[in-house]
C-alpha cells in the first residue's frame, strides 16, 4: 500500500513538473547549492593538472632555451670567419680564376667548469676529455674569438691554456694590412704583439686574427684588438698591447675545434645530447 502511494505521488510530481513547471524553482535552488560542492570536489584534479602542465612547460622552455643558446654559439662562431672567408675567396679567384673548395672540420661544444686567473697560470677546465676524443693542441673558441689551446686531457676533462697566459704564444696577422707577428700572453688579462717593426702601418683598434702559421691554430679567427702602441728608444720593434676579444673569464659554453681543417662545418649535427644541456 505504501509503495502504491509513493509511486502515485512520484507520478503526480513528474506530471506537475512537466506540465506546470512547479518544480523549476526547487530544482534551480538544488543546482545552485550543489554547484560549489562540485567545484570543491574537482579542485584537487584541477590543481594537479595545472602543476603538471606548469612543470612540463618549464622543462620544455629550459630545453628550448639551451638549444637556442647552442645555435647562437654556432652562428657567432661562423660569423667570426665570414670576413676572412670573403678575403680568402677573393685571393683564390685572383690566383686560380675560381673559388677553391673549402674543407670542413668537426667541432664539439663544451662547458667551462673552472677558471684560473692566476698571473702565473691562466687556464680554464672543460667538461670534455679523452672519452669524447678531445686531444692536446686543439683550439678552443667562444662566440667572439680564440680563447686558447688544449694542453692536457683526462678521460672526462681537459685544460685550456688561455692566450693571456705568460707561456702562451699564437701566430697572428693584422687583418687590415696582413702583417704577421707573434701574440704573447702577459699574465694580466692582456697580450703583447711582438716583432712588429717601427715603420709598420699599425694602428690602435686594428684587429688581430690567427694567421694559421705553424699548423696549430686555424687561420682567420679573431684573437685580439690593439689597444696601445709605444715607440721606445733603442728598440727596433714597437711595444704593442692588445686586449683579447674572447670573454676569457665569462664564457660558459665554448667550441673545441678539430685539427682537420681551418674551417667549420656548421651543417654537421651534434650527436651528443649533453651538448645542448
Amino acid at each position: 500500500m505504501q509503495f502504491v502511494i509513493a509511486f502515485t505521488l512520484a507520478i503526480a510530481l513528474m506530471a506537475a513538473d512537466h506540465y506546470g513547471q512547479l518544480m523549476g524553482s526547487f530544482r534551480s535552488l538544488l543546482l545552485t547549492t550543489i554547484t560549489p560542492i562540485e567545484r570543491v570536489a574537482t579542485l584537487p584534479k584541477q590543481l594537479y593538472q595545472l602543476a603538471t602542465t606548469d612543470f612540463t612547460n618549464i622543462d620544455s622552455l629550459k630545453l628550448e632555451n639551451q638549444q637556442l643558446k647552442t645555435e647562437l654559439l654556432l652562428v657567432k662562431a661562423k660569423q667570426q670567419q665570414f670576413l676572412n672567408l670573403q678575403l680568402e675567396v677573393a685571393r683564390l679567384e685572383s690566383l686560380l680564376g675560381t673559388a677553391g673548395e673549402i674543407n670542413t672540420q668537426s667541432l664539439q661544444i663544451a662547458t667551462v667548469t673552472f677558471y684560473s686567473n692566476n698571473p702565473l697560470s691562466q687556464y680554464i677546465t672543460l667538461d670534455k676529455g679523452q672519452l669524447k676524443k678531445v686531444s692536446e693542441q686543439q683550439t678552443v673558441i667562444d662566440s667572439k674569438g680564440i680563447m686558447g689551446q688544449i694542453i692536457s686531457t683526462t678521460p672526462t676533462s681537459s685544460r685550456v691554456l688561455l692566450i693571456t697566459d705568460p707561456d702562451h704564444q699564437i701566430p697572428v696577422r693584422i687583418q687590415r694590412t696582413g702583417q704577421r707577428g707573434i701574440l704573447s700572453g702577459t699574465g694580466h688579462d692582456t697580450t703583447q704583439l711582438e716583432f712588429i717593426p717601427k715603420n709598420s702601418a699599425v694602428e690602435v683598434g686594428d684587429l688581430l686574427e690567427s694567421s694559421g702559421l705553424g699548423g696549430v691554430f686555424p687561420a682567420g679567427y679573431p684573437v685580439a684588438i690593439i689597444t696601445q702602441i709605444e715607440n721606445k728608444a733603442g728598440n727596433p720593434y714597437l711595444d704593442i698591447t692588445a686586449s683579447p676579444i674572447a670573454d676569457l673569464s665569462q664564457s660558459h659554453k665554448v667550441l673545441i675545434l678539430s685539427q682537420a681543417s681551418p674551417y667549420l662545418n656548421f651543417d654537421e649535427k651534434l650527436t651528443d645530447p649533453a651538448d645542448v644541456n
